[in-house]
């Protein structure tokens, strides 16, 4: 598996568990399991293209003259 990937993958999670999870619970609000189960793909999708844009989008080489 590519670094972007584990990446994507790990900002995604992160990312749903903290939207999902931990801020529903700071706030006190119920934890919704059918919207959980509708979200976790997507953060894992967004994840990945986040991953994929910034990491493809490294400094560029610079030319010395």
């Amino acid at each position: 598996m590519k670094s972007w990937m584990k990446f994507g993958i790990g900002w995604g999670i992160f990312m749903f568990f903290l939207m999902n999870i931990g801020f529903p619970l700071y706030d006190g609000v119920e934890i919704d399991i059918k919207k959980c189960l509708f979200m976790f793909p997507l953060w894992i999708i967004f994840g990945l293209l986040f991953g994929y844009f910034s990491r493809k989008k490294g400094p560029k080489k610079q030319i010395d003259e």
